[in-house]
């Protein structure tokens, strides 16, 4: 009886010990779970069962390191860009000295124009791939390069531009076909080509002008001096001289003046007739009037005259020898105006 109850007993102390240690065992499992300890064994199951899950986590990681990276080459392309931009600007402001356009026109004057202002418009218009080439460079000039430029630089432009426009319209008309409905003009004049200085329009720096919109919109409306007006053709034999070369910004004044003096210099410009006492001017000062007022109408000379008179006197004596500005002051004539002679300025 004593020898089975201790055999009871054993059995009982063995059942608390194994009672007790089930607990641990199923902490264990859960804070391995929790991965709080580190765990003794790297090839049981429960670590097997939690590496997969790190590797996929560190999977998924992977696209959200990238996303920098793929921006990093549109911020490149962007800088890229900048760079251009910059190379481009630099590049404008280099070209300012020498724009391609006085090389094509120089090509233009110099070949095809001779010392009075007529043009061999036959061949030229045999060898208008050269004119076009010209015309093109106007439009090329960037409207950023322009802003830069000096009130010289700026006429020049317009001025060359003006005239290269104008051999232009006579090549893409010539032979000039006259119409007959036009009986007050020269059978060959630029008046025949219906619309052509109005409604035929040339691209400068991408937009579209006619010949009156830069002569009377830019030229006379924006730069104010009377000078321009001897610079600019009409082709045609009354109207200013067409020089033999581009006007230069830095010669501009120059150029301008021997333009003024050359036209004055000659009978289409101005002459006078003693015997009768009549001053003749050509009717290009009746053009720009209100220009002339405004530049040389307030010079108290020749007040006797009305405004305009006063205003072109004034302007001309600066261009005509010492004897006929004092026969102006004589005050003893009247001053006419010529009929402009429209014929085409075409070498014989």
């Amino acid at each position: 009886m004593t020898k089975s109850l201790g055999t009871i007993v054993a059995l009982g102390v063995m059942l608390v010990f194994v009672w007790g240690c089930q607990p641990e065992k199923e902490q264990s499992v859960v804070l391995q779970q929790e991965g709080k300890p580190q765990i003794q064994h790297p090839d049981s199951e429960p670590k097997s069962q939690e590496a997969e899950p790190q590797e996929v986590e560190s999977e998924q990681a992977e696209p959200e390191q990238a996303k920098p990276e793929e921006q990093e080459p549109q911020a490149i392309e962007v800088q890229e860009e900048e760079e251009e931009e910059r190379q481009s600007e630099a590049e404008w402001e280099i070209s300012t000295e020498r724009p391609a356009f006085y090389d094509a026109c120089e090509r233009i004057f110099t070949t095809y124009v001779d010392e009075q202002g007529m043009v061999d418009y036959k061949t030229l218009r045999r060898k208008r791939a050269e004119l076009i080439t010209a015309v093109r460079e106007f439009d090329k000039v960037h409207p950023a390069q322009k802003i830069s430029w000096t009130r010289n630089e700026k006429v020049a432009f317009w001025i060359n531009a003006h005239n290269i426009f104008t051999l232009k319209l006579i090549v893409d008309n010539y032979p000039i076909q006259p119409r007959w409905y036009l009986i007050n003009y020269p059978d060959n004049s630029i008046m025949h080509i219906v619309g052509g200085r109005d409604k035929r329009y040339f691209k400068v720096m991408g937009l579209e002008y006619t010949l009156r919109e830069i002569e009377r919109e830019i030229l006379m409306a924006r730069f104010r001096d009377p000078k321009i007006f001897f610079a600019l053709s009409y082709a045609s034999m009354g109207g200013a001289f067409l020089r033999n070369e581009p006007y230069y910004p830095g010669k501009l004044d120059q150029q301008l003046d021997e333009q003024a003096r050359k036209f004055l210099s000659s009978p289409r410009g101005f002459r006078i007739d003693k015997t009768k006492k009549i001053i003749f001017l050509s009717d290009i000062f009746n053009w720009y009037k209100p220009v002339f007022i405004e530049k040389y109408g307030s010079i108290k000379k020749f007040r006797a005259r009305e405004p305009a008179v006063q205003a072109y006197l004034n302007f001309i004596v600066n261009y005509v020898s010492p004897d006929n500005v004092g026969y102006f002051e004589s005050d003893n004539y009247v001053v006419r105006f010529q009929l402009y002679d429209w014929h085409l300025n075409e070498q014989p």
